[in-house]
């Protein structure tokens, strides 16, 4: 028998061509190519999402305040506060009467147990002030007058303001503020008192409300010298005061129960450590009232002058 080589060779050749070589998977590949697009292009809309923000006015409010290190500046503020011009307030106080212990009771919120041990941690009477000497009462201004001298650095920093020379100027400025703040307080007070027994703490929040926007206002026009105007700066002036109106609102809902404990735990320093964390809160609702005024004055302006220079720019085609 004669072997026919060319029936082997066809036999091979059609097995080969039948499907013995192994299949290609050529869905793999292009799947995952398929998936890298698509990958691609949610992370490039998730970075250009983050540029947004951080080029929009929530990025550059936030850019801000953390230039500015607005809670470091608070809490050196409370403790300023503390140390330094609750002094001087007690001393006011016990020559004015009450008004200095009832601006702070009815800017909190706080209920009848809250407020009498807030009461009683601000000495009563006139023997604090019989027992100050002429050394002590400088001593107590001069600490008093460190407060506008904050708050002027905040508001310079936050508008890019340079410092102001002048030392007796910058003094009498000061001291001016210092008299004002004691006029914004009896105004609260008197307003409390006026208003609480018909409208109680809602009608008492309005109108600290408006209080607060005309104070604020005047305090930062006056600290900054008159170097922002006065329509630049009513959007922080409203945005302080609307931050001050929500700290006293939460402070009603959750002080004066911290305050009751504290007391009974610890004595008037557990009252003095509840205030201290109301006086953080008001630091940083003076920075973000600012910060926010000028954010929103930027972009207000900016806005209204785009068009106004595409209109005036011969380069413009209509």
């Amino acid at each position: 028998m004669v072997d026919n080589p060319q029936s082997g060779d066809t036999a091979g050749t059609e097995q080969t061509q039948s499907g013995t070589s192994p299949p290609t998977d050529s869905s793999t590949p292009s799947g995952g190519a398929s998936k890298r697009p698509r990958v691609r292009a949610v992370l490039d809309k998730g970075t250009a999402t983050v540029d947004r923000v951080k080029t929009g006015s929530v990025g550059t409010f936030w850019s801000r305040l953390n230039a500015i290190e607005f809670m470091d500046r608070a809490f050196a503020f409370a403790v300023l506060f503390t140390i330094c011009f609750f002094p001087f307030l007690a001393v006011i106080d016990a020559a004015a009467g009450r008004n200095v212990r009832q601006t702070i009771i009815i800017r909190m919120g706080l209920n009848a147990q809250a407020a009498k041990d807030v009461d009683g941690l601000i000495s009563s009477g006139r023997a604090p002030l019989a027992a100050l000497s002429v050394l002590g009462a400088a001593f107590l201004v001069f600490c008093a007058i460190g407060i506008p001298g904050t708050l002027q650095a905040w508001y310079l920093k936050v508008y890019d303001q340079p410092v102001p020379h002048g030392g007796i100027k910058q003094l009498i400025y000061k001291f001016v503020w210092v008299a004002g703040f004691l006029a914004y307080i009896a105004l609260e007070a008197l307003a409390g008192r006026q208003v609480g027994p018909a409208g109680g703490h809602v009608l008492i929040f309005v109108c600290e409300f408006a209080i607060s926007v005309l104070f604020w206002w005047w305090t930062m026009h006056f600290l900054l010298l008159g170097s922002i105007g006065w329509r630049a700066l009513f959007p922080a002036a409203l945005a302080t005061a609307f931050c001050l109106t929500g700290l006293g609102v939460f402070s009603s809902l959750l002080f004066s129960g911290s305050i009751t404990s504290g007391e009974q735990s610890y004595g008037p320093v557990g009252v003095v450590m509840v205030l201290l964390s109301y006086l953080i809160g008001y630091g940083v609702c003076l920075l973000l009232g600012a910060v926010f005024g000028r954010t929103w004055s930027e972009r207000h302006e900016s806005s209204h002058s785009t068009p106004s220079n595409a209109e005036t720019d011969p380069t413009v085609t209509k």
